[in-house]
């Protein structure tokens, strides 16, 4: 250190540069930094989830779960299986050993329950996802005396614009605070994580009436194939021509209850089409769970805006509040839109605060070497503090971390450590 104290003396204009150059160089890492509530890291986890209609837990974990985790079971890179059969699904959670190629296994393990051919005939395609974290970072709730239908489609025309890129482009961030936010060199976020809460699933249910059965002389399986072929997208295959191939497609997936009751069924003697209104009744509503939510002592939808491990926080929840902001006044008369559950709100507090307790240290530092020392001395000194800051931020992005709760934390103490021991 004192070799280091006498080559810095000798040098100083080379010192000079690498503090410039450690200035500027921090400064321009802060400004594209990502922000977050806490680091990403990695779950190691798949789960296999198969839906299995009108089956109790016993029958789910038979027919199901033991299936799956006797095929699995011999796959490499897997520690333990942890199965759950519940009501009408099953699930069976695959957690890895560290350090595992997760993709190689989760092709793997579809492979090998894609094999398993003796599933229930009523049980449902499996689906095999690898479990990714996604921190949620601001809520929209969209609110008021309406009809479940309305507010479901609020909230959708919430999602569409919030996923439209050029929607999110023409809006300029405006309640960012901090002097973190006033340089910026990153390109825009883009929203691209939303789902719905508070709200069931559109679901048209068909009650077919055993006496119409009668009546006609059908079978429900008869219905069930036919409504099975009357709602179905088809591939034609493809048409050479001179001017190249065209594709061709059956497009006939029904999407309205009205479209469901105009399906035939069967053709009586006279011609007479018997169509599915007529044997059922065909209800086009929502699916029949307890799902309710209120804000504000109303009614209500909710939109969770979730981010990726690539995506910044603070900017995400700035382009949800813009929104709420440009197009509360647009919304039906009787819907109003409120943000909920902003978590940028912590992160830039924390932010805030460091840069506070920065700004009262240094001068709290300089003001007392001047008294007691001299100018020049205690001019260095407090220069000194934002000069190892920027330093540290560059050894931060240097090693691939972010601007997050703990290292804004770590930032806190450490200014007061500096702070004490410079006093």
């Amino acid at each position: 250190m004192k070799k280091l104290g006498e080559w810095s003396i000798k040098n100083h204009v080379t010192v000079n540069l690498v503090m410039v150059f450690i200035i500027v160089g921090g400064l321009f890492t802060v400004m594209k930094m990502r922000r977050e509530m806490f680091p990403q890291f990695a779950l190691d986890m798949i789960v296999i989830s198969v839906d299995y209609p009108g089956s109790s837990p016993e029958e789910v974990e038979e027919g199901i779960c033991i299936k799956i985790e006797e095929q699995i079971e011999g796959i490499e890179g897997i520690d333990r299986i942890i199965s759950t059969a519940r009501e009408g699904n099953g699930e069976v959670l695959v957690e890895l050993e560290s350090g595992t190629d997760v993709p190689k296994v989760l092709d793997e393990i579809k492979a090998e329950v894609d094999r398993i051919d003796t599933f229930p005939i009523e049980a449902e395609e499996p689906l095999v996802l690898e479990i990714i974290e996604r921190d949620p970072t601001i809520y929209i709730a969209a609110y008021g005396d309406v009809s479940e239908r309305h507010l479901r489609q609020a909230a959708e025309k919430i999602r569409d614009d919030l996923l439209d890129a050029r929607i999110v482009s023409q809006m300029e961030s405006k309640t960012e605070r901090g002097f973190l936010s006033t340089l910026k060199f990153k390109q825009p976020e883009v929203i691209t994580q939303i789902e719905l809460m508070g709200v069931r699933d559109y679901e048209i249910a068909v009650e077919v009436s055993e006496e119409n059965l009668r009546r006609y002389g059908l079978s429900f399986d008869q219905v069930v194939s036919a409504v099975r072929a009357g709602s179905i997208d088809l591939p034609g295959g493809r048409i050479k021509t001179d001017q190249g191939e065209i594709l061709v497609r059956s497009k006939g997936q029904l999407y309205v209850g009205k479209e469901f009751e105009d399906i035939p069924l069967i053709t009586l003697a006279d011609g007479t089409v018997v169509r599915l209104g007529q044997v059922a009744t065909v209800i086009d509503e929502f699916a029949d769970v307890d799902i309710k939510a209120r804000f504000n002592g109303k009614p209500a939808a909710v939109v969770r805006i979730s981010r990726t491990s690539e995506q910044d926080i603070v900017e995400i929840a700035d382009i949800a509040r813009n929104y709420v902001a440009a197009h509360d006044y647009k919304m039906d008369s009787e819907i109003d839109l409120a943000i909920w559950g902003d978590l940028s709100i912590l992160v830039r507090d924390r932010i805030d605060l460091m840069l506070r307790n920065g700004v009262q240290g240094i001068t709290l530092v300089f003001i007392a070497l001047a008294l007691f020392l001299n100018f020049r001395l205690a001019f260095w000194v407090a220069i000194g503090i934002p000069i190892s800051f920027m330093a540290a931020f560059l050894m931060l992005n240097a090693f691939g971390q972010t601007v997050n709760m703990i290292s804004l934390f770590a930032f806190i103490m450490t200014l007061g450590i500096l702070v004490s021991r410079a006093d």
